[in-house]
């Protein structure tokens, strides 16, 4: 079967490598061993980046932007060129395609220290950076997937104004604000979920004017990122419309606006993910029953639009916690089995747990506990400067983590500010080089036994995933 290929909508994992060095063996072997075809990702901006990007000196671009040392075409090209030596069905996908022009706001995000205002630097400088990371995807020939990431643009001013500054502001960005109205509100729209369940959602002007306004320049950035995807490549590719970081849950309704808007705009996404309330690196904490149902009214209103939903933040408290107890089983309820579920920095949390373990003095032990005391001096450098990484929540990590120091422990693997954070050693240089990255491949290459430990380890996390989320013998989809 043709490999990389374009899947389409159907019931898979998307795993992000972002070592390929380490990780794609392991990741193979479970692939091969379950007939399960996935996509193959590292997010843009912020994990990988144009090779004009990973090969600048240090110093030029901010230490989060590709943070990996693994530039765009290289992940794309070793991850074709394994999956073709192992008969593996992939999908090479762009995670996160974003209009951003800094990639620290959005790595603060995702580790829980905020930064939600609204982007300040011009938007035509990031559309310009999105242009540059498409055509070197592009000129692979092998990249079949976009997720378009436009959450930065959201507008929550807008749930915050009164009912007339809503709808001044409505009546400002739309010209065709009376029809936008009127295509909402003339009828109720009807969704059927997956357990036969009906779902009857009404809109009143107010509600469509304040979803309106707070998702124009979203809508915007969408397509004119979408665009420049389909000016670069000419075979079939699919799109996914992220719209989970965010800081709140979404809303059926919003989904609703989303999803029609970009219809109308002549996009069709294959998936769109909402917020549903998972954190990153955590299990889910809520509700089971409640998330069922959450879930199931947002996969009735994506299926009505053709699309099917997919999970981010996929990975849980630790490499062996999935998302928690109940949680898968209850996403396959809610969707039917017909999903898609992404995870990425689990690969390497799990990567450091195999160094952690080695023997005291052996060279991956030693590696290990170099990586994490260049991390934490980094980020107590941070701290103190106040740099570009700093928050309150960085900093009350830090004091935990020396608490636990202070009380015997020794490099612990499990410490949140090395969980959320290890992934700079990969960007810390010594002479220009990746030092670390560059000595942890080396020693996955050399240390036979380290590899097999590292190889078996990733190959049954994944394996993990597979089976809890009921992924086995998924190529039988394709056509």
């Amino acid at each position: 079967m043709e490999t990389p290929r374009y899947l389409g909508p159907i019931h898979h994992p998307a795993l992000g490598v972002r070592i390929p060095e380490v990780l794609l063996e392991g990741v193979f072997r479970a692939l091969s061993r379950t007939a399960t075809a996935a996509g193959i990702m590292l997010s843009y901006h912020r994990e990988t980046a144009p090779e004009y990007v990973i090969n600048a000196p240090p110093g030029v671009y901010e230490v989060t932007r590709g943070h990996t040392g693994t530039s765009i075409r290289s992940y794309i090209l070793s991850a074709v060129e394994k999956a073709r030596k192992n008969g593996v069905v992939i999908e090479a996908e762009a995670d996160h395609l974003a209009a951003i022009t800094t990639s620290v706001r959005a790595v603060m995000r995702i580790s829980g220290a905020g930064a939600l205002q609204a982007p300040s630097a011009s938007l035509e400088e990031a559309l310009r950076y999105v242009e540059d990371e498409v055509r070197e995807a592009a000129d692979t020939r092998f990249i079949n997937f976009f997720t378009l990431d436009a959450c930065d643009y959201i507008d929550y001013r807008a749930d915050k104004l009164d009912s007339r500054e809503v709808e001044s502001f409505f009546e400002q960005v739309y010209d065709d604000h009376a029809e936008i109205v009127k295509r909402y509100t003339s009828h109720p729209f009807r969704f059927i979920t997956e357990d036969g369940g009906v779902v009857e959602l009404r809109l009143r002007r107010e509600d469509v004017a304040r979803i309106a306004v707070k998702l124009h320049k979203p809508l915007e950035v969408i397509k004119r990122m979408y665009d420049i995807v389909k000016s670069y490549v000419t075979w079939p590719v699919g799109f996914e419309i992220a719209f989970d970081e965010t800081p709140y849950l979404t809303r059926a309704e919003e989904l609703l606006f989303l999803l029609q808007e970009l219809r109308l705009r002549g996009i069709q996404p294959d998936f769109v993910a909402p917020n549903v309330g998972f954190e990153k690196r955590a299990d889910y904490a809520g509700d089971i029953k409640e998330l069922e149902s959450r879930v199931s009214v947002l996969a009735s209103i994506a299926r009505a639009f053709g699309s099917l939903l997919s999970f981010h933040s996929g990975s849980g408290s630790s490499p062996w916690s999935g998302k928690g107890p109940g949680v898968y089983k209850a996403l396959l309820r809610a969707t039917g089995r017909k999903l898609k579920y992404k995870v990425s920095g689990v690969y390497m949390e799990l990567v450091f747990h195999v160094l952690s373990r080695q023997p005291q003095g052996s060279p991956a032990r030693r590696l290990y506990e170099e990586i994490y005391q260049a991390v934490v001096d980094y980020l107590e450098e941070q701290v103190e400067a106040r740099g570009e990484l700093y928050s309150e929540t960085l900093e009350k990590q830090l004091k935990s983590y020396f608490a636990r120091i202070q009380a015997g422990e020794k490099y612990p693997v499990d410490a949140e500010v090395f969980r959320h954070y290890s992934f700079l050693a990969f960007n810390l240089r010594e002479g220009g080089r990746r030092i670390y990255r560059e000595r942890l491949v080396e020693l996955y290459q050399e240390d036979e036994q380290l590899k097999r430990a590292i190889d078996r380890e990733v190959a049954e996390l994944t394996s993990r995933l597979i089976d809890g989320l009921e992924f086995a013998g998924n190529i039988s989809l394709l056509r």
